[in-house]
């Protein structure tokens, strides 16, 4: 039973969260060594036991709350043993990860009871996060920025302080009753595997744990029928279709595409912007209204300047956000074997080969390159208004136009029937991830202090151009297989 229980978190999570929980916990404990190697003061071990803690955070969230799963299949399979292996799962190992590292640092001078309280916080507090529903986690996320904001300032006692260890375990009681709340509330839900807003995060790792790694972009994402089945009636999409018939080809493309490229009408459309627009106007007007308190005066087109780097590091990423969704829906279109691609086949009025060719790829890129290019114009307004330089106003327009290249070149291989593995998918999009955050963060330097970094600048492009070359063969050798399929809408092997 003793190791039933110790393999309880690894069985229940998926491989994707254990390796990625395995590498930031192996990280954290490397860099708490370092630290004690290498650190001089005499509070090393506290200073430790927080990046320990770091790490135990991302354990608790990826590792011990997927118990959750497992106790609900147990319930749902009337395996109670299996229901008391799953809470043994969660409690053996937390206890191991808080007392093992507070025995080690205790024994090396540090304050014991201060590093089980923050290590207990650690991990108590992912495993909330994980049994949580995600709206509150969102909200969770943003109370920092909020109290911030409102000026609220709390005075509580650090580690190592006098009243920090009754606070810490006030906090750690607080945390695991609402653990139990959750946890209660999920085994008694008559349906506990539907996806919601109200559902645990820890729900979103069982898609993942069913493709058992990765597997291409669209590894990760729920297909269109779980998508409209997880949203709530006001936020499902409200579909044009007065245009749609044989005369427009291109439009009916887009309805039957569905997902980013989808026509709405007007009300549908403003509905969607403002679920997408909102959260992110939200944090930028409560950076605006902390900016505006430091200075001691209102908000005006001073602070705009100064957060003008800020926008651009942002918007920058809106257009890569774009772009990945587009082909994830893309790539999945074209991944499954059911009767959505023959359908779209059985389309009327799609004329020649050649006349669907420019029918789909209209259909498939205009949407996606339509938002990058409006991004792309307000960027440059506020790059050129503010005047950041030449040297951050180039990596506005290099990073934007990466991204609209990158929706190009995936299009044509996913439709082309040439996508790349899904290794080769990760690591191309690591780099891109990579070289954009790089390039934008010269957006947030001043023009003298970029300019004194020629080498690095020089070696930034010389990778940007590699990349560039890497992304026409791919758009090359995509745009080759669709000239030569048979047909585009043909499911992808793999």
């Amino acid at each position: 039973m003793n190791a039933a229980i110790l393999q309880a978190p690894w069985r229940a999570s998926p491989r994707w969260t254990r390796w990625y929980a395995g590498l930031v916990l192996v990280a954290a404990i490397l860099a708490a060594t370092a630290i004690g190697f290498l650190a001089h003061s005499a509070n090393w071990p506290l200073l430790a036991g927080g990046v320990l803690a770091l790490g135990e955070f991302f354990a608790g969230m990826f590792l011990l709350a997927p118990g959750l799963l497992l106790a609900v299949d147990a319930r749902q399979l009337r395996i109670p043993a299996l229901q008391r292996v799953a809470v043994a799962g969660i409690v053996l190992p937390a206890l191991l990860m808080i007392g093992l590292p507070t025995a080690a640092l205790g024994l090396a001078g540090g304050p014991a009871a201060d590093i089980a309280c923050v290590l207990a916080m650690a991990v108590c507090g992912g495993l909330l996060m994980g049994l949580l529903p995600r709206v509150l986690c969102a909200f969770i996320g943003l109370l920092p920025m909020m109290i911030r904001t409102i000026g609220l300032r709390l005075h509580l006692p650090d580690p190592g302080e006098p009243g920090f260890v009754a606070l810490a375990l006030g906090a750690v009681a607080a945390m695991l009753a609402l653990c139990a709340l959750c946890w209660w509330r999920q085994l008694r839900d008559p349906e506990p595997y539907r996806q919601g807003w109200w559902q645990p995060m820890v729900l979103q790792f069982r898609r993942a744990n069913r493709v058992g790694g990765w597997g291409g972009l669209s590894s990760g994402l729920p297909d269109s029928v779980q998508q409209i089945r997880r949203q709530p009636d006001w936020l499902r999409p409200m579909v044009d279709v007065r245009h749609t018939g044989p005369q427009r080809p291109r439009y009916s493309l887009r309805v039957a595409l569905g997902g980013l490229f989808v026509p709405m009408t007007a009300a549908g459309r403003a509905r969607q912007l403002a679920v997408a627009v909102l959260p992110g106007a939200l944090v930028m007007a409560m950076l605006l209204v902390q900016a505006a308190r430091r200075r001691g005066g209102g908000i005006s087109w001073a602070l705009v300047t100064d957060w003008a780097g800020m926008f651009a590091w942002l918007g920058g990423f809106i257009g890569l956000l774009v772009t990945l969704l587009a082909v994830m829906q893309l790539h999945q279109h074209w991944q499954k074997h059911n009767a959505e691609l023959p359908l779209l086949a059985l389309l009327p009025g799609l004329g020649t080969p050649r006349q669907l060719r420019r029918e789909l790829l209209a259909a498939s890129l205009l949407p996606g390159l339509g938002i990058q290019s409006g991004v792309l114009v307000l960027l440059l307004a506020l790059a050129l208004r503010i005047h950041l330089g030449w040297i951050a106003e180039s990596a506005v327009l290099l990073t934007q136009l990466a991204s609209m290249g990158v929706l190009v070149a995936f299009t044509l291989s996913v439709v082309g029937g040439r996508p790349l593995p899904g290794w080769g998918t990760g690591v191309f999009c690591m780099v891109c991830i990579v070289l954009v955050s790089l390039s934008l963060s010269l957006s947030l330097m001043d023009r003298t202090t970029a300019a004194g970094y020629a080498p690095w600048l020089a070696a930034l492009a010389a990778a940007w151009a590699v990349f560039l070359l890497v992304l026409g063969w791919i758009g090359r050798r995509g745009w080759r297989g669709l000239v030569q399929r048979r047909h585009p809408f043909l499911a992808n092997p793999g």
